[in-house]
């Protein structure tokens, strides 16, 4: 799932890359309440669970995660934690009702390899909410330029547009909802701002886009 070069990195600085919900409680605050807008009822899984951040605010209750120390973290927040990667998914045809996944998307060596295999362990019918830093957002350009400048993390990220991230489900037999839930419409500064429902079309300005797709 994740890049094979990075697994290293996230399983060295885990509770560094934790530590980031805690420094910027604000914006993180405002993409928790973003993700619980879209996360239906049912069995589900962050895919990525990365810390068990989002999964444990949000009450999701698995996770995948290739990270064995990002694992152990999640699993002290009570995330039951699968250690696997994102295009062989040890789980099993047909068996969530939505899966999740904040940002990993970035991360990942093959997205479409990912998201095929998300299409596989969902039932018909069930949903997946990818939440991305838009590309062409002030987040997006910001995170761009610290990779360029040797960032730990955003150096191994690769930041896709909404539309892209559309252009990708829809041949995997993904219907992709017109409605985003998105917040961070300004800058990267610190700030809490209500998280709201807007058109695909207009998402590309907020720093952080939930996008919903429906497995056909």
């Amino acid at each position: 799932m994740m890049a094979l070069s990075s697994i290293p990195i996230f399983n060295k600085y885990a509770r560094d890359y934790d530590n980031w919900y805690v420094k910027h409680v604000d914006t993180a605050e405002s993409e928790v309440k973003a993700v619980s807008m879209l996360v239906p009822k049912g069995l589900g899984i962050e895919i990525g669970v990365g810390s068990g951040f989002f999964a444990g605010r949000v009450g999701i209750p698995m996770g995948l995660e290739p990270a064995i120390a990002m694992a152990e973290l999640a699993r002290d927040r009570g995330i039951d934690v699968v250690v696997g990667v994102g295009e062989s998914m040890p789980l099993r045809d047909s068996s969530f009702d939505y899966t999740v996944i904040v940002v990993t998307i970035c991360f990942l060596d093959d997205p479409k390899k990912t998201l095929t295999e998300v299409h596989r362990i969902l039932r018909p019918g069930g949903r997946l909410i990818t939440c991305i830093v838009p590309r062409d957002s002030d987040h997006g350009r910001y995170y761009m330029e610290l990779g360029r400048k040797g960032h730990r993390f955003y150096r191994a990220a690769h930041f896709y547009t909404v539309n892209e991230i559309k252009r990708i489900l829809e041949p995997l037999g993904f219907s992709v909802s017109d409605r985003v839930v998105a917040v961070l419409s300004r800058g990267v500064g610190e700030y809490f701002e209500e998280p709201k429902f807007v058109k695909l079309s207009e998402a590309e300005r907020f720093g952080f886009a939930c996008i919903e797709a429906i497995r056909e």
